[in-house]
C-alpha cells in the first residue's frame, strides 16, 4: 500500500516501506483503540464500517473499556477490554490487558489517551497509526496526524484512513440497525438533560418550545423524553406542568424501546448528549443545543441536522430552537 501525508503528518523513517509491504488483500487483523463515553462510541461507527469494507478479509478488533457502553458488537470480531479506572487494577493487571490485544496488521489508536498508547506500544503491528502528542508518537507510531478539533468527530475518526489512501462515504454511514416505532402520528421527541445539568437547556425554554411546536406543528405528537436519573425525571415534571401541557403532548419514560422511538421520529431536540449522537446513528433529524460547551466537533455537516448556540455562550433562545427544529422537520419530509 503507498502511504498519504499532508504537511502536519508526521512519519517514520521506514513508515513508508513497512507499509509498502501490506497489500489490501493480506491483511488479517486490524485493531482500532477507542476509550470513550456512549456517544463517541457511536461516532466510531463509521470508522468500523469503512474498514470492514476495505478489508473484508481481516479480523476487526475494538479495544476499549471495561466500562464502555454503546460498544458497537455488530461491526467487530471481536472486542479487546482493557481495565477502566473505577477497577483500580495494579500495573501488572493491566499489563496483561494490554498485551491481550495481539499482534496486528494495522492498528489505528484514535484515543491518544496513556493507556491506548501503552497498548498500541506493547503489541506489535505491521503498521500503526495515532494522533501526534506531545512527541510520544515518534517513539509508537509508524505514522501520527494531527486531530482535527472543529471537524465533526466522526470524521475525525475516520482521518486515519486517509494515510491508508481509502476513501469513506459521504454522508458517513452508521449502519446501525433499528426498526423504528410504529405510531398512527408522525412525531417529534424533547430530551431535556444530559450527562450533567450544567449543560440542560432551562426547563421553563423547553416547556414553551413544546408549546410552541405544538402550536406550528398541530398534526405531530410532541414526545417528552425522559432520562434515568432521579433528577432528569424531576426536570420532565417540571416541563410538563409548566407546559400546560397541550393535547397533543406526550410523556416517555426511559426504557427498552427508546431506540425505537428515537428511529421513528421526524426530529429529536436536545441538548449536549448522547441521545443525539444516538439519533444521528439512525439516520434521525437532530435539533442540538449548546451553550456550556464548544458544538462544532458535535456538528454533522450533512443531513437535517440542525446546531442552535449562541455566540456569547448563553442558552439559545426559545425561537432560535423552534426555527431549527421546523428547518429539520422540513428537510426530512421534503
Amino acid at each position: 500500500m503507498k502511504l498519504w501525508r499532508e504537511k502536519g503528518t508526521w512519519v517514520g523513517r521506514h513508515a513508508a516501506a513497512r507499509l509498502a509491504r501490506l497489500e489490501p488483500a493480506d491483511v488479517r487483523r486490524i485493531a482500532v483503540i477507542k476509550h470513550c463515553a456512549f456517544g463517541d462510541m457511536l461516532l466510531t461507527r463509521p470508522l468500523l464500517v469503512t474498514l470492514r469494507e476495505h478489508f473484508p478479509h481481516a479480523e476487526l478488533t475494538l479495544s476499549t473499556l471495561s466500562d464502555a457502553r454503546g460498544v458497537p458488537e455488530d461491526l467487530v470480531d471481536r472486542v479487546h477490554y482493557s481495565p477502566a479506572r473505577s477497577e483500580q487494577a495494579g500495573w501488572g493487571e493491566k499489563r496483561r490487558a494490554y498485551r491481550a490485544l495481539g499482534e496486528q496488521d494495522i492498528l489505528l489508536d484514535i484515543t491518544a489517551s496513556t493507556a491506548s498508547m501503552l497498548i498500541s506500544a506493547l503489541n506489535p503491528a505491521g503498521f500503526k497509526i495515532g494522533y501526534k502528542h506531545r512527541g510520544l508518537h515518534r517513539l509508537i507510531y509508524d505514522v501520527a496526524i494531527n486531530r482535527a478539533e472543529f471537524r465533526y468527530e466522526a470524521e475525525t475518526f475516520l482521518e486515519p484512513v486517509n494515510v491508508l489512501g481509502i476513501q469513506f462515504d459521504w454522508p458517513l454511514k452508521f449502519d446501525m440497525p433499528q426498526e423504528p416505532l410504529a405510531r398512527p402520528k408522525p412525531y417529534v421527541v424533547y430530551f431535556p438533560t444530559a450527562s450533567v445539568a450544567s449543560r440542560t437547556w432551562p426547563p421553563e425554554h423547553f416547556a414553551a418550545l413544546i408549546r410552541e411546536m405544538a402550536d406550528a406543528l398541530p398534526g405531530h405528537d410532541h414526545v417528552l423524553l425522559e432520562g434515568i436519573q432521579d433528577w432528569e425525571v424531576a426536570v420532565c415534571d417540571t416541563i410538563e406542568g409548566l407546559s400546560g401541557p397541550p393535547r397533543n403532548f406526550l410523556r416517555w419514560p426511559a426504557g427498552d424501546e427508546d431506540r425505537a422511538l428515537l428511529k421513528g421520529a421526524a426530529a429529536v431536540v436536545c441538548n449536549d448528549t448522547g441521545i443525539r449522537h444516538l439519533a444521528t446513528a439512525l439516520e434521525t433529524p437532530t435539533v442540538g443545543i449548546f451553550f456550556n460547551s464548544p458544538p462544532f466537533g458535535y456538528w454533522p455537516r450533512f443531513g437535517s441536522h440542525q446546531l442552535v448556540f449562541d455566540r456569547e455562550g448563553r442558552p439559545p433562545a426559545v425561537e432560535d430552537v423552534g426555527a431549527a427544529l421546523l428547518r429539520a422537520v422540513n428537510v426530512q419530509g421534503a
